[in-house]
């Protein structure tokens, strides 16, 4: 063991001290000048304390150990003026960590061993540098080769490349795992990655944990994000104990949306995508390629109906007023009563996926639901409805059912009799909300925050936005090949609508030719036309022509509920020898020019977010690096020289950057601003929120007696069993069959969530 002590005042060039400046790799002193005697350790002086703790550790690194810091010693005035650096192995496991009672975790290895190996340094008060005053390189324990050294904890370090090169391959799905051996791949192999791919789960979870501040990093995100997007609407509503309690935000992008497509709005509730608990709310409608886009979203912490009124309330100011003419919802009662305060003018949907469900749940009969669905979506008039829906009632017996008799007071919300005429844009169902629901799934985890869910939430719509963009490309390169009877009009049809758009409506373009013209009326400045299906003449449908205003109307309604022209409409334009798509039936906002001109300025309505814009940018400088190694390493003396101009920039930049500024966006303290919500629990039990042995494993029973523990084939009363007396069951077969025969068949009848061409 070799110890020294220097005296303060003494001169470095009288004893031929070494002057370290910081300007060269510590790592390389130590390695390739084979500095690791203790008499050229105790000549050196630092800059500053930091830089002494670099020096030891990569000495650390060289010699096999791993380094921690010690205790500080202070002066009278409380200013440090002596650093410790010891051997991670120094000292011993305190004794109550080892008899610790009711542990459940398995003992760590013990790695202290009392090893005294240290270096402590003080400030010369002269020249104001700091000089090593004791050095002890004697260590009780072996030391490791430089293969294994780099495993110690102490030198396994991610840089904020690192960790901003795994997040961006997070981000896009690609696992832990996978990520790792990409970066060996790059490194050369996995010994020249200085972590392991532990460490990169524990940084995972560091940035899953609880941070406060939550709240307001996602504010200053916003705040961040109107400089470039200065349409970006966002409102934070807060308890009294400044606790968050709800948050709306859209963009501007889902501004300019909703401007044209927000006559229809549907929205829903989707659950366990925060680690707040928190339901998510997502406004959405229907392009003019019929794809779903967003027009905004909230996180609420309860789902009452004030706090509905108060979303829907945000959603018609960020909209400068605007009503949807249409919502859909699943039926949730608080919902349902928030619409009709705030859009009291706007018809309400109900989810016809979300009314079967519930039909099958109240009456169990798979007849009922059968009829019942007839019901709901079959397009007929409304005396038929009222009496298929008494035979119906009949049939089942469900006339006392007390759901039957709730729902049929809602029939104005679910009918179709009675909603044909309205316009939905094809939307019966919510099942584009749920579809979202699980896109977002891809891009969102239930344990981020708030401010990891709104950004990765953006992707999601980023990523909605980017399909809607290809589709405008194929909408707007080239020219359909013309498939129908009546070139003109379908070529009419194909330089007006959107590709999906046109392809809907060819379809009922084919069909016009099996619907006949029977007989035409003159009627005050209009004509109407009586037109049939091809030797069906129980079923006719009236066409009204207006001469003045070249205004079409069908008495079926497909273009008021679709936009789309019906085939009977189509069939009369063929009458008339009409070869272009009049524009009164041409509905703006499914045609290629309904966004015409609005994003000139596409990154005006983009949120920034500035780490994102980080990653981008230092993705960007890596392909550069990447290029530029692909053109050096082969050569051993462009290497070296690139190498050291690359390390000595590096150290240039950090000593100008000692502050440790980071760019992007932190949780970062309170501010005493607001803080972040408290977890709640949302309707319904939830799939975690079962009892603990409430949910067991079904044990099988035997369908003949019911008894559990043997099957059906192994029953002992299976010989004393008689065979049921096939002719009772006859009777009601017939009757069933007689039942059926009162409805028309409904296999064509599906809740798909689409435009289909008209019934004929």
């Amino acid at each position: 063991m070799q110890e020294t002590s220097l005296d303060i005042g003494m001169d470095e060039a009288a004893f031929g001290i070494k002057y370290l400046d910081g300007d060269g790799d510590l790592g390389n002193n130590v390695r390739d000048s084979g500095l690791t005697r203790p008499e050229e350790v105790m000549e050196m002086l630092f800059n500053s304390p930091d830089e002494a703790a670099r020096f030891y550790e990569q000495y650390s690194r060289g010699k096999g150990f791993a380094m921690r810091v010690g205790k500080k010693l202070r002066n009278k005035n409380g200013d440090i003026v002596r650093y410790t650096y010891l051997c991670n192995r120094e000292g011993f496991r305190q004794k109550k960590w080892v008899e610790l009672e009711g542990r459940k975790r398995e003992h760590k290895v013990v790695t202290r061993c009392g090893c005294m190996a240290e270096m402590h340094i003080k400030q010369n008060g002269q020249m104001g540098k700091w000089y090593v005053s004791r050095f002890v390189d004697d260590h009780n324990h072996e030391l490791l080769p430089p293969k294994l050294v780099e495993y110690l904890p102490p030198h396994r370090k991610m840089s904020d490349v690192d960790v901003a090169h795994m997040d961006s391959l997070r981000q896009v799905g690609i696992s832990v795992p996978k990520i790792y051996e990409s970066l060996a791949a790059q490194a050369g192999g996995f010994d020249h990655i200085p972590f392991t791919k532990r460490d990169m789960y524990n940084e995972v979870r560091r940035q899953r944990g609880m941070r406060k501040g939550d709240v307001n990093a996602t504010i200053r995100y916003f705040e961040a994000g109107a400089k470039a997007d200065e349409k970006l609407f966002w409102r934070c509503q807060v308890s009294a104990d400044q606790h968050m309690c709800d948050l709306f935000w859209c963009d501007g992008r889902s501004q300019d949306d909703y401007k044209i497509f927000g006559d229809v709005l549907a929205f829903d509730a989707t659950y366990g995508r925060n680690k707040y608990n928190l339901p998510v709310i997502i406004f959405s409608g229907v392009n003019h390629h019929n794809q779903t886009c967003v027009f905004g979203a909230a996180m609420v912490s309860c789902e009452t109906q004030a706090t509905y009124v108060w979303v829907l309330q945000k959603l018609l100011e960020c909209m400068e007023g605007k009503a949807p003419k249409a919502v859909i919802t699943d039926g949730d009662r608080s919902m349902r009563m928030a619409i009709n305060e705030v859009f009291p003018e706007a018809h309400h949907r109900l989810c016809a996926w979300h009314l079967l469900k519930n039909a099958t749940t109240n009456v169990c009969l798979p007849r009922f639901t059968t009829l019942f669905r007839y019901c709901m979506l079959a397009d007929i008039e409304i005396e038929e409805f009222e009496q298929h829906w008494e035979a119906m009632l009949d049939e089942c017996g469900v006339r006392d059912v007390e759901w039957v008799q709730d729902t049929y007071r809602k029939k104005l919300y679910w009918a179709t009799a009675y909603i044909r005429g309205r316009f939905f844009a094809g939307i019966r169902t919510t099942s584009r909300c749920e579809s979202l629901h699980a896109k977002l799934g891809r891009f969102v985890e239930r344990r981020y925050g708030i401010l990891n869910f709104v950004t990765n939430f953006q992707r999601c719509v980023e990523f909605l936005r980017d399909n809607e963009d290809e589709m405008d490309f194929r909408s707007s390169y080239g020219t359909p090949v013309l498939q129908t009877q009546f070139p003109e009009l379908e070529k009419s049809g194909a330089m007006k609508y959107t590709r999906e758009i046109f392809s809907r409506f060819r379809e009922s373009l084919k069909r016009c030719v099996r619907i006949t013209v029977v007989e035409s009326q003159p009627c005050e400045g209009s004509t109407i036309y009586v037109t049939q299906k091809y030797m069906r003449p129980g079923r006719k449908w009236n066409v009204m022509h207006v001469l003045a205003s070249d205004k079409y109307t069908c008495s079926c309604q497909r273009m008021e509920s679709f936009g789309l022209p019906c085939v009977h409409i189509l069939s009369v334009l063929v009458r008339l020898d009409v070869g272009s798509l009049p524009d009164t039936l041409v509905l703006e906002r499914w045609t290629k020019s309904a966004k015409f001109g609005l994003y000139d300025d596409v990154a005006g309505h983009k949120i920034v977010d500035i780490a994102a814009l980080y990653r981008m940018r230092m993705g960007t400088f890596l392909q550069h690096c990447k290029r530029l190694a692909r053109l050096i390493c082969n050569n051993d003396d462009l290497f070296k020289l690139y190498t050291e101009q690359i390390v000595q920039e590096a150290t240039n930049l950090e000593s100008m950057n000692d502050s440790g500024n980071s760019v992007g966006v932190g949780g970062g303290g309170n501010n005493g601003r607001v803080l972040d919500p408290i977890g709640v629990r949302t309707k319904g039990t939830g799939r975690g929120n079962v009892q603990v042995g409430a949910r067991g494993v079904k044990r099988r029973k035997c369908s003949t007696c019911g008894v559990v523990g043997h099957r059906r084939t192994r029953c002992p009363n299976r010989a004393n069993m008689s065979v049921p007396n096939s002719q009772d069951e006859v009777p009601q077969m017939v009757s069933q069959s007689a039942a059926r025969a009162e409805f028309p068949p409904v296999k064509n009848i599906g809740v798909q969530d689409c435009y289909r061409p008209s019934a004929t």
